[in-house]
């Protein structure tokens, strides 16, 4: 455009976009209450389908924002960098004018859309208002149903879904003036959407405007055809677009056509910007390309986002001024911060001291960066609340999810991606898999500078804290290592200076004692912290305290108290800001009865509660869940009871009057997040749950340790079954209008969750709590028994509800013909027991093929296990085709070792063979548990077993690349040769994965064989060489065992393959051998010259280099083809100059090409003529 119309002035971006209509915390009802319309900073945006919105700079935002180009930080936020300039001012006086004609009078935005339906009546239908009964603004929470086209069977009944809004005189658009966010995808996230039409005051989402430079002075008028979310609406384009380009052509008639004559012409700029566009292309183009992910790389990423680890980051509040400088200022944090090789950093420090509100000052504020160092900042915070946020698989997939979507870390996906391929979405839940992701990833050369920060590794799930610490020591091999490029990964860690996580990390402290940063010795200076945070607090008091004296005799009296914290002053001034008058007789008396310690802050503020007993029962509920509940799910759970048999039934109060009662019974004990329920601390659950080996204090002597877990879990459990055993879900399923329970929640089943609020987690949760619980009566057995009905319309709702949510996409359904298939699969043991009581077929399969032994061994159900076998269940019954194998085989399989024990105990067969599935041997060193593999061994499992194609157990724990289940494996004397599985042997299938850890142990072993080969007859490496694993290939020649002359069955060496790959870094390592014979032909005749001229890889002209400089090659030879090395570098698929000059400068004839392929060529030369490259081009300028 720029380079055709010379004298273009200005520009008008005309088209449509995605509104951000934005109601503030108030409401919907008060948009008709709002007469401020002037300022950018509207707590409500009224914006329809049809209205259009004009790009308008103020004082405090840009007219036009690039919100995708800013540099990424965790969390999905963005430092918006991109920005338009603005228009003329004669453009911009028009838009005023404009805007005071449309308040005076109005525009003519009908009238001109009229005119051109009335002149193009074929238009009419499309191109007028839609109706306000298709114009849908839908909660952001609700996302479009992907089967239906149409978004009316998202509204819920009496389109609960829907915003409500207040309607419109009349359907005249309406103008709004303000930013327009800008971007090269479209916003298709709700959420995402009102975060920035909040937080920077978009108004409006486009594309196209991204494209264009700050320099092009341009208006952008957008018609809105949809609300930027998932819910997208063509029929509104047409019209959307109509209404902008109304307004465009009203503008245009108020702009003075002299005054736009006397600007300057684009022409004047026209070519710098083309060249700066031009520039910004090129350099930016890889990158983008890398950034850009696949179909699968999106699902892969998607698996990984198992938590909500912003939500869990920000439940800390941020830190205050001059606080947290005793970490910030010390020297260990510095050198660390700052050094370039990849550190590990541990930094302890007591509870209530700050650590999380510091690793959140870290990330937000980005102080764990040196200034400068464009550092990927991952996170995980955990909290020892839920199982959730306790788990180490979970923290591992966060990290993993912010590294694979911020900018620099987008390509690294590539190392995941193998994984997604083997086990779909499950590899996110599995903790080795994961950690072996992030140690490739740290060994890459193109990682860059990331550091994985993670809070609170002392409530992580205990089993897995030392585990994950021994996996963090890598990372200080990894930084000592001489590997190019893998020197800037960093870890930072934070604990409370517990025993047992300090003992594991003793060793690594004595070779580094650097790594720890000791906060508890810090206290001096913390304790400093916390009294300037108690001075700017009172001082922040004078409004409520007038009397300076009174603050003064506040303040010393909180700086007597010995053992204050952060959190100990977070509560007290909560007390304080509770005091409807502060005089100096109130001041004495808070001061009196001050706790000393946060715990009897706990104390006090619970004996203040109004209702006792309904406060216990709240904390149960709060403490026992297995992860945070809403608002209206803690209602029910609060006030349901087994006479309630009814949805209706409960009598719940609204949101807010509810949000009061709750703080009424508990007061600052819990915390509201974004409608979810909280304890204020962790602290707090400390405080409030009996320890295993703590007596429980007398009821009503004391609230603390007063909460047994097994009390919170009999609670939940009965509201969880009264819940599922309402009668409106004992009907038939969504009343049968399917033909399957599948396709019924699959377009049913968003709805009935929103309608029904308790019913997700009673549903995934209930047999959770009811394995906990202990007391249990007999109705709530007899109710557990019902709903487990496998012929009951009960059953059959609530098991689609939890199934479709666990497995979605992934299983099908599994019929069941037996209830006692229920009580096993949820490990229920004692309904279990109560079901055996009557005569039972227990060894019956499922549609699955297994029995309920099977499936409680598969799930690791101890106790239904133990009851199945003393019931004389079969132990060796098989699954068949379509199941895991038999019992010992689906327990070895999911590393249940304890399950595994019981079984062997009742004789099962350790060795059988299962056709499908090989042996439990073969599936635990698969999965990689060392345990269950040192168990099955020592039952006298057969280590060399072969189980048909799936080869033996070594071959399965190589492929999958287990190292330490390989060592046990050899150490148990496994044959390293054995043949078998579908790559033949276990060296092969571990140099094709990659896993060189596995290869190195193999090749340690005495008697192995380097050069045996798979059933495409080539050898580990023949296989490193043509995968371009370098470390392998390295390995493989270091023991002087691989034959490097070794030919596969197209007659193809090593070396060949090395030239044809382009790799030139393999090629030197065989050349360096001084053994390989650099000019032997393959089946058709091609030397590795030859290979090397047919190579697209980025070596090749290196790689012809190093051949001819050996002065062993004919740089004329001939294939069976009559080709040279020279006439295939000159063919159009291998076309490449550069090579072609190398094979000239060391001789390469063309005479010895036939006159047919000199004409291919296009060449024309003389006998004994010398040919030569013309410097101007490429093979098509080759001339003598």
């Amino acid at each position: 455009m720029l380079r055709s119309f010379r004298a273009i002035r200005f520009g008008l971006m005309v088209g449509i976009g995605g509104g951000a209509p934005y109601y503030g915390d108030e409401g919907a009802e008060e948009a008709e209450d709002s007469e401020d319309e002037e300022e950018d900073h509207d707590s409500i945006r009224d914006i329809r389908l049809g209205d259009v919105v004009v790009s308008l700079q103020t004082k405090s935002t840009e007219a036009v924002v690039q919100y995708d180009f800013g540099k990424s930080i965790q969390g999905g936020e963005f430092f918006l960098t991109g920005k338009l300039n603005k228009p003329p001012s004669i453009v911009l006086s028009a838009v005023s004018a404009l805007r005071s004609k449309a308040i005076r009078q109005g525009l003519d935005t009908l009238k001109i859309l009229k005119e051109m339906t009335a002149a193009n009546p074929r238009l009419a239908k499309k191109f007028v208002y839609q109706g306000i009964e298709k114009d849908r603004l839908f909660k952001n929470d609700i996302i479009h149903l992907t089967d239906k086209k149409s978004c009316k069977a998202c509204c819920g009944p009496n389109d609960i879904n829907l915003v409500r809004r207040t309607k419109r005189e009349d359907d005249t658009p309406q103008l709004h003036y303000g930013t327009i966010g800008s971007a090269d995808q479209v916003m298709k996230d709700a959420k995402l959407r009102d975060k920035w039409a909040e937080d920077k005051g978009i108004f409006c989402f486009e594309m196209e405007a991204a494209g264009l430079m700050d320099s092009f002075p341009c208006l952008v008028i957008r018609g809105i055809c949809d609300y930027a979310d998932s819910h997208k609406n063509k029929v509104w384009q047409p019209y959307a677009a109509a209404t902008a380009a109304a307004y465009a052509k009203e503008l245009l008639h108020v702009i003075p056509g002299q005054q736009v004559q006397k600007l300057p012409q684009i022409e004047v700029v026209a070519d710098n910007i083309i060249q700066r566009f031009e520039d910004w292309r090129e350099a930016d183009k890889e990158e983008v390309k890398q950034q850009r992910r696949t179909e699968g790389e999106e699902r892969c990423l998607q698996a990984l986002r198992t938590t909500q680890y912003e939500l869990q980051k920000n439940f800390n509040p941020a830190r205050g001024k001059d606080t947290c400088l005793w970490c910030l200022e010390d020297p260990v944090f510095l050198d660390w911060r700052d050094r370039s090789t990849s550190r590990l950093l541990w930094l302890t420090a007591d509870p209530g001291c700050g650590k999380s509100v510091l690793s959140k000052a870290l990330v937000d504020e980005r102080l764990i960066e040196a200034e400068g160092s464009n550092t990927t900042i991952c996170y995980f915070f955990f909290k020892d609340t839920f199982a959730s946020q306790r788990s180490p698989a979970n923290a591992l997939s966060a990290l993993l999810h912010q590294l694979f979507s911020s900018e620099k870390g987008a390509r690294l996906i590539e190392h995941a991606m193998p994984e997604f391929r083997k086990s779909n979405t499950a590899f996110a839940n599995n903790y080795d898999v994961l950690w072996s992701i992030v140690h490739n990833i740290a060994r890459d050369p193109r990682c860059g500078k990331i550091v994985f920060l993670v809070d609170a590794l002392d409530e992580c799930e205990g089993e897995f804290q030392e585990d994950f610490i021994n996996k963090l020591k890598i990372f200080e091999d990894i930084g000592d290592c001489s590997i190019e490029g893998n020197k800037n990964f960093k870890i930072f860690i934070t604990s409370r200076p517990y025993w047992n996580i300090e003992k594991v990390f003793l060793e690594l402290i004595e070779t580094f004692p650097n790594i720890r940063l000791q906060g508890e010795r810090e206290s001096g200076m913390i304790r400093a912290e916390i009294d300037r945070a108690i001075e700017a607090r009172v001082a922040g008091l004078k409004k409520a305290i007038a009397s300076p004296k009174t603050r003064d005799l506040l303040l010393k009296g909180l700086l007597k108290v010995k053992n204050r914290t952060y959190l100990w002053v977070y509560l007290i001034f909560k007390e304080i800001e509770l005091k409807p008058r502060i005089d100096s007789n109130t001041v004495e008396r808070l001061l009196q009865e001050l706790p000393e310690t946060v715990q009897e802050a706990y104390e006090k503020i619970l004996r203040r509660s109004s209702d006792p007993q309904n406060a216990r029962r709240l904390l149960h509920i709060i403490v026992g869940a297995t992860r945070p509940l809403s608002l209206r799910e803690i209602g029910v759970a609060l006030y349901i009871t087994k006479e309630i048999r009814s949805r209706d039934d409960l009598e719940i109060q609204e949101a807010k009057q509810f949000e009061i009662t709750i703080r009424d019974l508990c007061g600052l004990f819990i915390n509201i997040i974004d409608g979810k329920v909280f304890l204020i601390h962790q602290t707090a659950k400390e405080f409030l749950v009996l320890n295993s080996d703590t007596i429980a204090p007398l009821p009503g002597t004391t609230w603390k340790q007063s909460l047994n877990p097994k009390t919170s879990n009999l609670i939940l459990a009965e509201c969880c079954l009264w819940y599922l055993s309402f009668e409106e879900f004992k009907k038939p399923f969504f009343e049968k209008k399917y033909p399957s329970p599948r396709l019924a929640w699959k377009y049913e089943g968003a709805r009935y969750i929103s309608k029904n609020e308790f019913l997700d987690y009673s549903a995934q949760n209930w047999f959770t709590h009811f394995n906990g619980a202990r007391n249990i009566d007999m109705e709530t057995k007899k109710l557990a028994l019902i709903i487990c009905d496998v012929n009951s319309d009960c059953f059959k709702f609530w098991f689609t509800v939890y199934w479709e949510t666990e497995w979605t996409n992934r299983r099908r359904q599994p019929e069941w013909n037996q209830t006692l298939f229920v009580t096993a699969y949820f490990g229920l043991g004692i309904l279990t027991a109560l079901l055996l009581e009557e005569p039972t077929d227990f060894n019956l399969t499922d549609s699955t093929g297994r029995t309920p032994l099977i499936w409680s061994a598969e799930r690791g159900h101890e106790t239904v296990v133990k009851i199945l076998l003393e019931a004389q269940a079969d132990v060796n019954k098989r699954g068949g085709a379509k199941g895991p194998g038999t019992a010992l085989r689906a327990a070895s399989s999911r590393g249940h070792e304890a399950v595994v024990k019981m079984l062997l105990e009742a004789q099962a067969d350790v060795n059988v063979q299962e056709c499908l599935n090989g042996t439990a041997l073969y599936a635990a060193s698969r999965q990689g548990h060392e345990a269950v593999v040192k168990t099955l061994l020592e039952a006298g499992a057969d280590v060399n077993a072969r189980d048909g194609e799936y080869g033996t157990a070594l071959y399965a724990a190589s492929q999958q690349g287990h190292e330490a289940v390989v060592k046990i494996l050899l150490e148990a004397y496994a044959d390293v040769n054995a043949m078998g599985g579908q790559h033949n042997n276990a060296l092969y299938v571990a140099t094709l994965e990659g896993h060189e850890a596995v290869v190195r142990t193999l090749l340690g072993t005495r008697n192995v064989e380097v050069d045996l080969t798979n059933k495409s007859g080539s050898t580990p490496l023949c296989c490193a060489i043509v995968y371009r694993k370098e470390a392998i290939a390295r390995m493989l020649l270091g023991t002087g065992k691989a034959e490097v002359d070794f030919k596969n069955k197209h007659g193809n060496t090593p070396l060949s393959l090395a030239a044809f790959s382009g790799n030139a870094a393999i090629v030197k390592m065989l050349l360096d051998t001084g053994k390989v014979e650099v000019d032997l032909k393959n089946k058709d005749g091609d030397t590795p010259l030859s290979m090397a001229a047919m190579s697209i890889g980025s070596g090749k002209t290196a790689v012809i280099k190093m051949l001819l400089d050996t002065g062993k090659v004919d740089v004329n030879s001939k294939n069976n083809s009559g080709d040279t090395p020279l006439f295939l570098a000159t063919r159009p698929k291998f076309d490449s100059e550069a090579a072609g000059k190398v094979l000239l400068e060391y001789g390469a004839n063309i005479e010895v090409l036939s006159e047919e392929r000199r004409r291919e060529l296009g060449l024309s030369i003389q006998k004994g003529d010398q040919p030569k490259v013309r410097e101007s081009g490429g093979w098509d300028h080759l001339s003598a």
